[in-house]
């Protein structure tokens, strides 16, 4: 069920239930996400965590949902996946963090490396450049 479908349903004023609405909707957590974007970009779990920068043990815990990522960690994933400003803040949302604010000076920088594809390692150096703290 797309989204579009599910704010449909939810917006309708018919005498359906949430319990019904709520047993129709797939689970969505952050590991599937992630997965599913791997799958879509075609792209192996192990070439990712390279990418990320990330302890590899360490990221395969926040992949199978063991530990729960910061924002950075999120942000890190997003920049190895090429993802766009909506997806790296759906990602953001479903491990709990805040979704970046193009007037936070720090999330403009990061969005404009989204936007440009630009990888972790380039994105730190932009971060560096302008004073603010690196992905950790």
């Amino acid at each position: 069920m797309t989204t579009t479908e599910i704010l449909n349903i939810l917006n309708q004023k018919k005498d359906l239930s949430f319990q019904a609405i709520f047993e129709e909707m797939p689970d969505l957590t952050f590991p599937i996400l992630l997965d599913t974007y791997c799958v879509q970009k075609q792209i192996k779990k192990s070439e990712l965590i390279k990418k990320t920068n990330l302890d590899r043990t360490y990221a395969y815990q926040i992949m199978n949902g063991f530990r729960v990522p910061s924002q950075d960690k999120v942000i890190q994933f997003a920049l190895a996946l090429h993802l766009d400003v909506h997806d790296t803040n759906l990602l953001l949302t479903l491990s709990n963090n805040k979704s970046l604010y193009p007037k936070i000076k720090r999330d403009a920088l990061i969005i404009y490396s989204l936007n440009h594809q630009l990888s972790v390692i380039q994105t730190n150096e932009l971060l560096d450049e302008y004073h603010f703290h690196i992905l950790e």
